[in-house]
């Protein structure tokens, strides 16, 4: 009996050694799976937290090659600011009535004749016209100084379509053709020359350019940008005020069958009526959304943009790749309820 006794022992005692060791090498594995996957967690929040930082630390440096660049180069805010003494004094000296007869040679600008008029004969009985529904507003944002691949990212994960107005190709610029291929829609960022620029562009546009000169430049544009829908001004406050060189530049233009966004940088500009003399359509800038860099400052001139498109049927804005921007314009969609945002393309 005692011999039983003893051995009924022994195997509780076993036993209950098993399970024991079952329990605690069971505590083991547990505190090691939780450690492993507090480890993971910690390094897929460190991976998350990198990739903000990464995106925030090329946004910052992005805006600072910008801001670097609006020290040195005269922007088109800041040409359109520096521009009113100059306008002052030019208008002081204007005529009052202005008169200017165009230079251009049409046999010179045009590589075939221009096609003739067709005469469109009138039915003799007409068709009821179609009642047409209004449409909403529209508003056209650029964004001006488009030279990197990230910046062309940035505005494919916008919202809203934007249209990237991409500097031509230079020393400082090799990878622009290359970045408007990443756009269906696209323009070009011309510079041309402003009244006070400290450090201008390459290949800048000047008043005393010959009409040789501009065409070479504007046929390099086409080379590289052969999709292009038009060009708009960098910089430009003088060259744009001023009659001959206008004269020039659109003479050109209606060669390539390139059409002119006029940036707007000085009151004075010779954009709008340029275009009536060579019968071409001449959109402008109605609103500078980041002359102030930050973010409640450009939704207020959103605001502005909305509201200056539903009195005129349509606005366009210009704005820049800063960081303020992008983060304005991602937080801009319900400021655009009421209007269509479409690319410069849809205006002609």
């Amino acid at each position: 009996m005692r011999k039983l006794l003893t051995e009924i022992a022994l195997v509780a005692f076993l036993v209950l050694s098993l399970f024991l060791l079952v329990l605690r090498v069971y505590q083991q594995n547990h505190v090691v799976r939780d450690s492993t996957e507090k480890v993971q967690q910690q390094q897929q929040n460190t991976k998350n937290d990198n990739q903000k930082i990464n995106l925030k630390t090329i946004l910052k440096e992005q805006n600072k090659t910008l801001d670097q660049q609006y020290k040195a180069i005269a922007s088109e805010i800041e040409d359109f600011r520096s521009s009113e003494k100059f306008q002052k004094i030019k208008e002081k000296k204007a005529l009052k009535t202005e008169k200017f007869t165009s230079k251009c040679t049409i046999a010179y600008t045009l590589e075939k004749p221009l096609p003739k008029p067709r005469i469109i004969q009138q039915k003799e009985k007409e068709e009821p016209v179609k009642k047409i529904q209004k449409s909403l507003p529209l508003v056209a944002i650029i964004m001006d100084d488009v030279s990197s691949k990230w910046q062309a990212k940035l505005i494919k994960k916008l919202p809203f379509p934007i249209t990237p107005s991409i500097f031509p190709a230079t020393y400082d610029h090799p990878n622009t053709p290359e970045i408007a291929k990443m756009f269906q829609h696209y323009m070009v960022h011309t510079p041309m020359e402003a009244y006070h620029f400290p450090s201008p562009e390459e290949n800048t546009l000047h008043v005393d350019d010959s009409l040789k000169t501009i065409d070479m430049r504007i046929k390099n544009i086409k080379k590289d940008f052969p999709h292009l829908i038009a060009i708009n001004n960098h910089t430009g406050s003088m060259f744009t005020s001023d009659y001959e060189s206008m004269d020039k530049l659109f003479c050109v233009l209606k060669k390539y069958h390139i059409r002119f966004v006029d940036s707007r940088t000085s009151a004075q500009t010779k954009g709008t009526k340029m275009g009536k003399i060579f019968h071409t359509k001449v959109l402008e800038r109605n609103v500078f959304l980041d002359n102030i860099d930050d973010e409640d400052a450009i939704l207020d001139k959103l605001k502005e943009t909305v509201s200056y498109a539903k009195k005129n049927h349509l606005a366009i804005a210009i704005c820049h790749p800063k960081e303020s921007t992008f983060q304005a314009l991602m937080h801009a969609k319900n400021i655009l309820h009421g209007v269509e945002v479409v690319t410069i393309d849809k205006l002609y």
